[in-house]
């Protein structure tokens, strides 16, 4: 039924993507595809997904029980991922290497971009995204060509064949432009040496995650690197609260026993702003009574209110003021 789709006879190729615990069970159909002139080659991906030393031995399991060994193993490589593990397999056992996404799929990275806070994207964007890295932009401006040019450059001479994606005109031309430079050894070694093992699809995934912070698995270096990005107190602006920041050790004492506020006067008060971070969230107005609490100012509890007795309630939240008697709370809700 495709074939009459695609209105042809067969295809050159006939991949197999689903993953490698079902794929024994669907070869022997790909075979019968191959013997029935349907199709010239077989392809198979999804291997690299089950991470170093593992990838490879299930690879060379699968292979010595089939008949008809695939032509082409698909998987994921560019510069931030160069899975020289299965590419050394494959070229070992003479199957071609099919890198997709070539140019680290900028498009999956911004997806996550998205869900972080600008100043945290920016500052991840030139760990994570291809085009943006510095050593690839340096080589890419000796050879006056651009920094996706290069990682595809990179991927054509280790042997294996790319298959970029885009929908702009302008790159599609500019990807078909890589034959009239040469990276030198130095520089290959250079690109390889970025390996970070981030997959873009698993952080494509990671961006509809209810954690927007949660990082997908990537070699523990890389990890760190990233983290250390997203752990960064950030004040206005996106700004890093600089080491040496007025902290509670550093306050008048009785703000430090009220939790930071001050006892009424105004003269004491802590100024966030001017240490460089955002305001407790408790000291926003209403924030109490939106949680159905009612405190007073200080420790004890006392402020203005009707005092001990019975609450009154409109629309499910206390009236009244500060200082309104209520069982403790064990925790937000």
């Amino acid at each position: 039924m495709a074939l009459r789709e695609l209105r042809v006879e067969y295809v050159d190729l006939l991949t197999a993507d689903c993953p490698p615990e079902q794929l024994p069970e669907a070869w022997p159909w790909m075979e019968e595809i191959l013997r029935e002139g349907r199709t010239r080659h077989l392809g198979v991906a999804n291997f690299d997904l089950l991470g170093p030393k593992v990838c490879t031995e299930v690879f060379r399991n699968f292979l010595s029980g089939v008949k008809i060994v695939p032509s082409v193993l698909a998987i994921e490589v560019h510069p931030l991922n160069s899975n020289e593990e299965m590419s050394e397999c494959c070229r070992a056992l003479g199957i071609q290497v099919m890198a997709y996404s070539p140019v680290g799929a900028p498009h999956k990275m911004e997806a996550f971009m998205k869900v972080l806070t600008k100043s945290d994207a920016r500052d991840l964007r030139p760990l994570l995204k291809v085009p943006e890295l510095e050593r690839l932009q340096s080589i890419a401006r000796r050879h006056e060509v651009s920094p996706a040019q290069v990682a595809l450059r990179w991927n054509l001479q280790r042997g294996h064949c790319v298959v970029p994606k885009s929908f702009n005109p302008e790159h599609i031309l500019e990807n078909t432009k890589l034959f009239h430079f040469c990276l030198s050894p130095e520089e290959m070694v250079t690109i390889t040496r970025l390996h970070k093992g981030a997959r873009m699809e698993r952080f494509f995934q990671a961006s509809f995650a209810t954690n927007s912070k949660a990082l997908p698995r990537m070699t523990r270096e890389a990890h760190d690197e990233c983290q250390q990005i997203l752990s960064k107190i950030r004040g206005p602006n996106g700004s890093v609260a600089a080491n040496g920041s007025l902290g509670p050790g550093q306050l008048a004492q009785h703000i430090v026993r009220h939790g930071g506020h001050d006892d009424g006067k105004g003269k004491d008060k802590v100024d966030w702003k001017a240490l460089g971070f955002y305001p407790p969230v408790e000291e926003e107005p209403g924030f109490w009574r939106r949680m159905g609490l009612a405190t007073g100012k200080g420790p004890e509890g006392q402020g203005k209110g009707k005092g001990p007795g019975q609450q009154e309630l409109k629309d499910g939240l206390p009236v009244g003021g500060k200082g309104i008697s209520q069982r403790p709370v064990g925790g937000y809700r």
